[in-house]
């Protein structure tokens, strides 16, 4: 499964974006079709939703609609650069120090904080980065742009003159501002880098081997899945480190545990553990929670008995204290009461109230159970009985409060007689002596006695209770580091445990996104070398050499790693450093960097380009004019330079193109207007003066209108030349030298027609060939304007629009032979 087909040479303008499909739909489809579980491609997702994806296919393309710029470097006063903000070339030319790179690098600031130039430069040159003229004003640079279609503003502007420090705001219409590290094409910026100088194309070259990799590399577009992979990577290291962790601390632990056993064999918790830790395949976990829970087990022997002494409590003295004082004063009650009258009444109510229930129970018997005597317990008895009863009751009551009160104290002390659910052996004589209370009758006894039993135990639980703790402290003075860390060991083993899962997830994870990127890589690296081939191929005119390989040797994490730029000459295999030109080198550079501006994850529709031309011989200069109005066929480019050569290129080509003019005034007041090529312009003037010749002197027509259309054919001529001159490989000191001999019209046409100016009498019989009779007439006339006599025009606007037919013919008409 491939991408895009790769197109053939010579197919640049036509063929598909060097990245067709963003990344992240790329690999959302590949993941989709992937033979792997759900949970694997869950954790891919995963990880893919959680990094920013490419901004193109978030917030559409941006293109430039205006850059305007004041207060910074060579712009003083406000300075805007309105442009076409759509696919298309547009050429800013002007001279040097015209303020050109301050429109060219203040966009860039703009979008980025800050700028090559500014980056590369030593400290004391980064400070004159204000314009001198307009210290008052706050240097600002205001971008408007179309962002999906729709408008949108972007500003910087700086509170003082540290130039690191200043602020970004973006807007689209409708919308909040926000700063513009929130725009959200940080990471496109970085990745397809919209702006390329002079000193990029060189740096390229210059550079060292591992970033000319990266420069590359970044324009394959894989910095996405990259960043994914990242993630991944991040996560399986953290497991891994767990991992490794978990088993180094599982082996100074068994260590440990043995020593500690040397020392103490009867430590059965350490015992325990290490069986626990040793088991195969894998350490009992659930064991060793229970063992960390400090749970009495079976298991624990003698330490089980440790432990109960150590929490072992006897009885409550005070409380033992106070229910035997209850005792003493209950029973001494009961005492005073015995052998009273009020006992003696208690006593016969008792007994009436046995015969009654007697009487009761025998229904219709009246004898006496006791004497036998007959009908003397009848109905007038017992009501008698009845009535006896409940008199002896009132004067008996004081027997019975303290009889109950003698029984409640009783029970209350012998309720504070009891055992532990297990007695140690140490303690068993003394606390059967204490449960032994609870079987006394004698209560006088039981309260004499009860105290004193209870305090005996009492002590002999505190001495067994201290020594216990003596003795488990002993152990815990070694165990409890041990303890600690097991503790921690077995949260982090058993978090380990839990992740298994998630680490095989990760790896296969991983395994498929680092086969992904191989493939991906070596698809976008094919189709980036044919394209960067065929850029070359149209850069290279009347050159020997040939690029026959782009290639990245090693992974992107390699610090060997580096880019293959092979190329043959003559035929014979080199490599592009050593034999290329620097004008050479800088071509190839800019072959290597235009593919990145075509890829479908760049948010960026444009691409600013400062001063492409320069160490460019004139052969390559028409090339590069056709590489970017290829390039202008899908990307919005805007060109920076003062080489007059690259407009003749477009021009003289008939390749269409927009021109701005920037001309730099008296204190840093920058103009910039449309500019026409300068045949078109002579004609216009032409033609406007034409319209009104009717209101002119005479002189006007005869010499002026002449004169404007023999300024118009020259430049036609000239730039025909130049053109036959680059074609034909020839040096820019050669033409220039010649152009300059060329002192009169026909010569400069010769050198168009034949590339000599010698041969200016055969122009006539060219002219008429290509145009018709009529034109050598026209052209005398142009020359004859210069002349005292002038030039006898019938009709002027006529005359223009046949002069426009002589050089629209010349212009687009091939080199005669």
């Amino acid at each position: 499964m491939t991408e895009t087909d790769l197109p053939e040479p010579g197919e640049l303008a036509s063929a598909p974006a060097i990245m067709a499909t963003p990344i992240a739909e790329l690999a959302a489809a590949r993941l989709a079709a992937a033979a792997l579980p759900e949970s694997v491609k869950a954790v891919l997702r995963e990880a893919s939703d959680a990094v920013e994806r490419p901004a193109a296919s978030a917030m559409g393309q941006i293109h430039l609609e205006s850059i305007t710029v004041a207060g910074y470097r060579g712009i003083g006063a406000p300075a805007r650069l309105s442009l076409p903000a759509a696919p298309g070339v547009t050429l800013v030319v002007g001279r040097n120090g015209s303020g050109k790179s301050s429109l060219a690098e203040g966009a860039e600031t703009a979008f980025l904080g800050t700028n090559t130039r500014w980056q590369r430069q030593d400290d004391p040159r980064r400070g004159a980065w204000r314009n001198r003229h307009e210290l008052t004003r706050r240097p600002r640079i205001e971008l408007a742009l179309t962002v999906g279609g729709s408008p949108a503003t972007l500003t910087r502007t700086w509170p003082g003159d540290d130039f690191t420090t200043s602020d970004g705001v973006f807007q689209r219409r409708g919308q909040p501002a926000v700063p513009a590290a929130q725009a959200g094409w940080a990471r496109a910026a970085a990745e397809y880098r919209p702006f390329l100088s002079y000193a990029d194309l060189g740096q390229l070259i210059d550079d060292k081997a591992v970033r000319q990799y990266d420069v590359v590399d970044k324009i394959l577009g894989l910095g996405y899945l990259t960043a994914v992979d990242g993630l991944l990577k991040a996560e399986q290291s953290q497991h891994t480190a767990a991992v490794k962790t978990v088993n180094s601390e599982r082996a100074t632990l068994t260590t440990a545990l043995e020593a500690l056993l040397l020392d103490l064999p009867e430590e059965a918790r350490a015992e325990a553990a290490l069986k626990a830790m040793a088991r195969k395949p894998g350490p009992d976990l659930a064991a060793l929670e229970r063992l960390l829970a400090d749970l009495p087990s079976a298991q624990d022997g003698d330490l089980a008995e440790l432990r109960q002494l150590a929490d072992l409590q006897g009885p409550d003295l005070d409380r033992v204290d106070e229910a035997a004082r209850r005792l003493r004063d209950a029973l001494a009650a009961a005492t005073a009461v015995t052998g009273t009258n009020a006992e003696d009444a208690s006593l016969r109510a008792e007994l009436l109230s046995q015969a009654l229930r007697h009487r009761e129970r025998h229904a219709g018997g009246e004898a006496c159970p006791v004497c036998g005597t007959e009908r003397v317990l009848d109905d007038a008895w017992a009501r008698r009985a009845a009535a006896q009863i409940t008199e002896l009751l009132d004067e008996s009551r004081v027997v019975r409060t303290a009889n109950a009160r003698l029984l409640l104290a009783e029970t209350g002390l012998k309720t504070l007689i009891v055992s532990p659910p297990a007695v140690p052996p140490a303690l068993a004589a003394v606390w059967q002596a204490w449960e032994a209370c609870r079987a006394r009758t004698d209560l006088a006894a039981l309260a004499d006695e009860a105290l004193g039993t209870a305090r005996t135990l009492v002590r002999a639980c505190a001495a067994a209770r201290d020594q216990a703790r003596v003795l488990l402290a002993e152990r815990d003075d070694r165990w409890r580091p041990l303890l600690a860390s097991l503790q921690i060991w077995t949260e982090q083993a058993r978090a380990v445990n839990s992740a298994k899962a998630r680490r095989s997830e990760l790896k296969k994870a991983r395994d498929w996104l680092d086969a992904l990127i191989q493939d991906l890589r070596r698809e976008r690296l094919a189709t980036f070398e044919v394209q960067a081939q065929d850029i070359w191929a149209k850069l290279r005119h009347e050159s020997s050499i040939s690029l026959t390989k782009v290639g990245l040797d090693g992974k992107e994490t390699s610090t060997l790693r580096r880019l293959i730029l092979d190329v043959s000459v003559d035929d014979a295999d080199a490599s592009a450093l050593a034999v290329m030109s620097q004008g050479e080198l800088h071509a190839l550079a800019l072959a290597l960097f235009l593919p990145r501006a075509r890829t479908a994850d760049s948010p960026f529709g444009f691409l600013l380009i400062d001063d492409p031309v320069q160490s460019m011989d004139p052969a390559k200069v028409n090339g590069l004019a056709q590489v970017l109005s290829e390039l202008g066929n899908q990307r919005q480019i805007v060109v920076f330079t003062h080489d007059t050569r690259l407009q003749r290129a477009f021009t003289g080509q008939g390749l269409p193109v927009t021109i701005r003019k920037v001309e730099r005034g008296k204190a840093s007041k920058v103009e910039i207007e449309n500019a026409l090529d300068p045949v078109e312009q002579a004609l216009r003037e032409a033609r406007g003066f034409a319209h009104g010749s009717g209101k002119l002197p005479a002189a006007a027509r005869t010499h002026v209108l002449p004169g404007l259309c023999r300024i118009a054919l020259e430049n036609a001529f000239t730039e025909a030349a130049w053109l036959r001159h680059h074609q034909a490989g020839g040096a820019e000191p050669v033409f220039d030298a010649a152009l300059s001999e060329a002192e009169k019209l026909t010569k400069v046409a010769a050198l168009a027609f034949f590339g000599d100016a010698k041969r200016s009498d055969d122009v006539y019989g060219e002219l008429t060939d290509r145009c018709g009779d009529w034109a050598v007439k026209v052209v005398q006339d142009c020359q004859q304007g210069a002349h005292g006599s002038g030039a006898q025009i019938e009709d002027p606007l006529r005359f223009v629009d046949l002069v426009g037919h002589i050089a629209k013919t010349v212009r687009r008409s091939r080199p005669a032979a």
